[in-house]
């Protein structure tokens, strides 16, 4: 059977898809408007031209050039934004780090990308990184800036730091940067130029790094071709943000939602990206008043939670879903609403969610591979379906064990091809990635049917066995996390096979009341009986065992709940023996 293709046109970006054409770009279309904002940092659109520009000639002077691996390893801020750019536009590969890795996850990333020159702020949220990396490499104690040589990390020549620096091995960024550029006037304009000019859209651009429960991340390597490209279609056709609009994001930089699918979309539409710390209703409230914020990006657990904050909602704001990943925010007017950016027509209205295509995809894609534009809703007879694949990708469902290709709407693993698709994995061979005629093997399982729209069933692998019944723990979780109350979730299988038992366990957003009888009655009422987990019990996110990437691992979660329940079972009989 022939592949899945896109029914729609693909959108082409009317300049060449490099990030040093992309920045010149905006650039003159933008110009001194705001391109984004975190607390007091601010930076315009020529601004960012202009010193990512300065930025990349100290870095020249440096030795970083085309194919150079730098780590970055910072917040979301202008800052970030502006040492991407740099080391983009001169044709080094990018590599973001995770602001929550701990000293082990660090050192294997900054070891397996092959990083050369670190550059990473101070501090974040508690986060010493300085003291993390010394844990990570004991040998930097005793080494010294821009001499680094470390056998842990090889490749490992200099860690630069955005902030305060008082460490032997390490400089400060910014400045070093900008003195190396003075004091080689010959790395100018002019070479810069060249420079960017021999970037292409076939050049790598960055390395991602995602992990799934159990492995050590993996680094995905993608170019400025499909990073443009696939960028500028999916702000323009399929995001909920409009060109110009400030909006807010929560979204980390060093994942692909945030990078590509907030980040670059912002840039392509001239939007001012805003990005706090704190999402509460009260900070949200405060940035729509003082920052004129009309749209907000994130996930559907935030925008409910903001709809019943007391504080968001006595000013009367709402946070009106377009897609499944952006809330315009409308005002309550007498007896309706109106939306704050006046450039939104019609009467502002919650739409189903069962109406709206979620966006589907990964890391190895760049983000979503399927969608559907705000203007357009699911067949209501194609509930919460995953929309159709996006102009320029291809998708094919196979038997997960012969490979064979299957007919219209039957389940099996889902492969996919097309443009934003990555160059490959980091240090892994192409055949061991990529199938012999270009798909990639996704590893769920989904059906496409004869439209093309897509359903998700589970990841392979993952599907547990309950009471005779199968249930996929990423259903039961997209049904918690849409509950106001429940900023994370996770589910698992616990005990023996033959009397196996569903439980879960949930991160609560701060200041929301939780209680589980109430919990699990809105699951019922969502899913099957066999579905609602025995137990739901609370967690902090310290507790939450996380891999460097983020993702919860799922094994040693099920070993900590094992124990609360059996703690739980052992203080119900005490109780009953009382």
């Amino acid at each position: 059977m022939a592949a899945y293709p896109s029914t729609r046109t693909q959108r082409i970006p009317p300049f060449q898809p490099t990030i040093p054409e992309l920045l010149r770009y905006v650039a003159v279309a933008y110009g001194e408007r705001e391109a984004q904002v975190r607390g007091d940092s601010r930076i315009t659109f020529a601004e960012l031209d202009r010193r990512s520009a300065a930025l990349a000639k100290g870095l020249l002077a440096r030795g970083v050039g085309k194919g150079s691996r730098v780590g970055l390893l910072m917040p979301n801020a202008p800052a970030f934004t502006l040492l991407f750019m740099a080391a983009a536009r001169i044709g080094a590969i990018v590599a973001p780090l995770s602001t929550l890795y701990q000293a082990p996850e660090l050192g294997w990333v900054v070891r397996n990308a092959d990083v050369q020159l670190l550059l990473t702020c101070d501090s974040y949220l508690g986060h010493e990184y300085l003291g993390r990396l010394e844990r990570a490499f004991p040998e930097l104690s005793r080494q010294t800036s821009g001499r680094l040589a470390l056998p842990e990390a090889p490749y490992l020549r200099d860690v630069l730091v955005w902030g305060a620096c008082d460490r032997d091995w390490a400089g400060p960024a910014e400045a070093t940067l900008l003195r190396l550029a003075a004091e080689r006037p010959e790395f100018d304009d002019a070479l810069l130029r060249a420079a960017e000019d021999a970037v292409t859209p076939a050049d790598s651009l960055c390395m991602i790094h995602t992990s799934g429960s159990t492995a050590n991340p993996k680094g995905v390597v993608h170019g400025h071709g499909p990073m443009i490209r696939h960028t500028y279609q999916m702000a323009h056709d399929f995001f909920g943000v409009l060109p110009g609009e400030r909006f807010v994001s929560t979204r980390p930089f060093f994942w692909v939602a945030g990078l590509s699918a907030t980040l670059m979309h912002s840039l392509h539409l001239g939007c001012c990206l805003i990005t706090p710390d704190d999402p509460s209703g009260v900070a949200v409230r405060r940035l729509v008043e003082a920052e004129g914020v009309t749209a907000l990006c994130g996930d559907e657990g935030w925008f409910r939670s903001l709809n019943v904050d007391p504080v968001f909602t006595a000013a009367g704001y709402e946070a009106v879903r377009q897609t499944m990943d952006c809330a315009a925010l409308a005002r309550r007017d007498g007896d309706g609403l109106r939306f704050l950016n006046p450039g939104r027509t019609g009467e502002p209205k919650h739409i189903p969610r069962e109406r709206i295509g979620r966006s589907y995809g990964m890391t190895e894609t760049l983000g979503a591979h399927t969608s559907m534009p705000p203007d357009e809703l699911l067949p209501a007879d194609r509930p919460s379906y995953c929309g159709r694949a996006v102009p320029g990708v291809r998708h094919r469902v196979v038997d997960p064990v012969s490979r064979a290709p299957l007919s219209p709407g039957e389940a099996g693993e889902l492969e996919v091809a097309g443009y934003c698709l990555m160059q490959g994995l980091y240090k892994q061979e192409r055949d061991e990635t990529f199938t012999v005629d270009g798909f990639y093997a996704t590893g769920d399982i989904c059906e496409v049917d004869t439209a093309g729209y897509l359903a998700f069933s589970h990841r392979r692998g993952e599907m547990l066995k309950i009471h005779g019944a199968n249930v996929a723990p990423l259903e039961v979780e997209l049904a918690l996390n849409g509950q106001p109350a429940v900023e994370r979730s996770a589910v698992v299988g616990v005990g023996p096979p033959d009397a196996m038992v569903l439980v879960a366990a949930v991160q609560l957003r701060t200041g929301q009341p939780f209680d589980e009888t109430h919990a699990r009655a809105a699951l019922r009422a969502q899913l099957s009986s066999y579905k609602v987990p025995k137990r739901l019990f609370v967690l902090t996110a310290d507790e939450f065992p996380l891999t460097g990437s983020g993702k919860v691992k799922k094994a040693a979660l099920v070993a900590l709940l094992r124990a609360k329940l059996a703690a739980q079972v052992e203080g119900d009989e005490q109780v009953a023996n009382a």
